[in-house]
């Protein structure tokens, strides 16, 4: 009996701090039971293992945290790309782990160097300057990219998001003409993983909802505050008021598909009409050009000369396996960066 007595003073305990959580994230009063306290319990304890199983991130944070902490002013442009990011941890425990990882570079290339260099023999001269240039080129080169890694995943992020949102608001707009409420759109809509980052962030809003407690409101607003694309930014903007207004949500994302689509199609028609121009380009510069220059110097060689000082045969040479070569992936890199994502 006093165990029994002692476990209903704890629920009873756990639940006024719930609530008082609750009230300050201005969470859902309804949704709360002794279940749902203990299976979050459960889940917010299996998260904490699985944390503390994370050694790196333990590691990381107990070697750098307070050079970290000392240091944070310089990393305050970093937080809003990280933020976009999508990284599942704390901002502080990222910069750890970029100290980290980059001291692991230096020290590990350190180590290769002065083995290959004992190996190969080398003067002082070039021991000295091999062990002090390499080590900290790797370790700046790896410190640089793990700093602009969250930028380049949220730039990722956001192109993706772009490329499906017309299809996705396409969906949506079918799904409303069912009438179904903005939470069940967005639970329809992460199931499709067709529709990449935008289905990871409808999961966000509906996880919000079923594990935090917050309403769809609050919840479409911490979407938007992290959401690395200003075009879903806006339209889930336009979600937010439809539904605080009680405006017509169906008449919305039905004009927002079309007009999605509408831009889709003239984005998809103005890079064919540029593939027309690029293909014009390619004929005259890398295949018409070449023909000619060799031409030329075939004609060149026979009479007898030379170009720039160098012999007509190995200029030949050069500009059959080097020039037209790299001049060919050059123009072929240009068209896959300038290529809009499927």
């Amino acid at each position: 009996m006093r165990r029994k007595a002692v476990k209903r003073k704890d629920v009873k305990k756990s639940k006024n701090k719930f609530f008082q959580f609750a009230k300050k994230k201005n969470v859902k009063k309804p949704f709360f039971s002794i279940d749902s306290l203990f299976e979050t319990k459960k889940k917010v304890r299996k998260k904490e293992i699985k944390e503390d199983n994370a050694s790196i991130n333990v590691i990381s944070t107990r070697l750098f945290g307070s050079i970290v902490d000392e240091n944070k002013k310089y990393f305050e442009s970093l937080k809003t790309p990280f933020d976009a990011s999508g990284l599942n941890m704390m901002f502080r425990t990222y910069l750890s782990m970029m100290f980290l990882i980059a001291s692991l570079a230096y020290v590990s290339s350190f180590l290769l160097t002065f083995i290959l260099l004992l190996v190969l023999r080398a003067n002082l001269f070039y021991f000295v300057s091999g062990l002090l240039i390499f080590p900290t080129l790797m370790g700046a080169f790896v410190f640089l990219y793990t700093y602009s890694y969250p930028t380049i995943r949220s730039s990722s992020r956001k192109t993706n998001i772009e490329t499906n949102l017309p299809f996705a608001i396409n969906h949506m707009a079918a799904v409303a003409e069912s009438g179904a409420t903005p939470y069940s759109m967005f639970k329809i809509l992460s199931h499709f993983k067709e529709y990449g980052q935008i289905s990871y962030e409808s999961e966000r809003i509906v996880r919000n909802v079923d594990i935090f407690g917050l309403d769809i409101t609050a919840s479409i607003k911490e979407t938007i505050e992290n959401s690395p694309s200003e075009e879903f930014k806006h339209f889930l903007e336009g979600i937010l008021t439809m539904i605080k207004s009680g405006g017509n949500l169906k008449r919305y994302l039905k004009e927002k598909s079309n007009e999605a689509m509408f831009n889709y199609r003239m984005s998809r028609q103005k890079y064919t009409e540029m593939i027309s121009i690029y293909a014009d380009f390619y004929t005259a510069l890398l295949i018409a050009a070449p023909l000619i220059m060799i031409a030329i110097l075939a004609i060149l060689n026979t009479i007898g000369g030379s170009v720039f000082g160098l012999p007509v045969d190995l200029v030949i040479k050069i500009g059959v396996f080097v020039l037209i070569p790299v001049m060919n992936v050059i123009f072929l890199s240009y068209l896959e960066m300038t290529q809009p994502a499927m």
